[in-house]
């Protein structure tokens, strides 16, 4: 009797080791692709956890789950681009639910751009090629649980900023400044020519 049980928990076994086969696979131009899984070591102080979400061409990519050594989920965040843009949720080692809310990208992970640079010493000018970092802000209304009153409150953040009333996202949207565009991006308020 003994030795189907044997049997089934070696099938188990190879089970489980094929399905870990599918995770942490990176493709023939070294990039990390599909599901994944990352053990990070306790560092200075600091707790250790593991990741789990979806690589596509190196990059992070929809949900990510972050958890404690001991399993209890820390953070879910959803991830476009290799930055933090939509809805995330953060918990207590217990468990329960410490804060929600959303985040918008400001910049795109990785987006590059050309600038030109006049060298003191020379005086020469040249062109020089500048990556940027994606910049995850608050965005919206967050619910943020107060230890002190045992009560949630409500939160509301306009691009990263603290505001006292909801943020109106249509016209947060419409209101934006194009600071950030470059003048060839920029919508023009010329009229369009007629094609002749």
């Amino acid at each position: 009797m003994k030795k189907p049980f044997v049997v089934l928990v070696l099938q188990f076994a190879v089970l489980y080791v094929m399905a870990q086969g599918k995770n942490n696979q990176i493709d023939s131009k070294n990039q990390k692709q599909g599901a994944w899984i990352e053990n990070v070591p306790e560092l200075r102080g600091e707790p250790g956890y593991s990741w789990e979400g979806v690589y596509k061409n190196n990059r992070k990519e929809g949900v990510w789950k972050k958890y404690t050594t001991s399993g209890s989920i820390i953070a879910e965040e959803m991830y476009k681009n290799n930055v933090l843009n939509g809805p995330a949720k953060y918990y207590f080692n217990d468990g329960k639910l410490m804060s929600r809310g959303n985040f918008v990208a400001t910049d795109i992970d990785g987006q590059k751009d050309t600038i030109r640079v006049l060298d003191p010493a020379t005086n020469e000018e040249r062109e020089v090629e500048i990556v940027r970092q994606g910049n995850p802000v608050m965005h919206g209304e967050w619910r943020v649980f107060d230890e002190e009153t045992g009560k949630y409150s409500t939160q509301y953040y306009e691009y990263g900023e603290l505001r006292d009333a909801p943020v109106d996202t249509s016209a947060a949207k419409a209101a934006k400044p194009q600071g950030n565009a470059l003048p060839h991006e920029q919508k023009s308020s010329l009229p369009k020519k007629k094609k002749q």
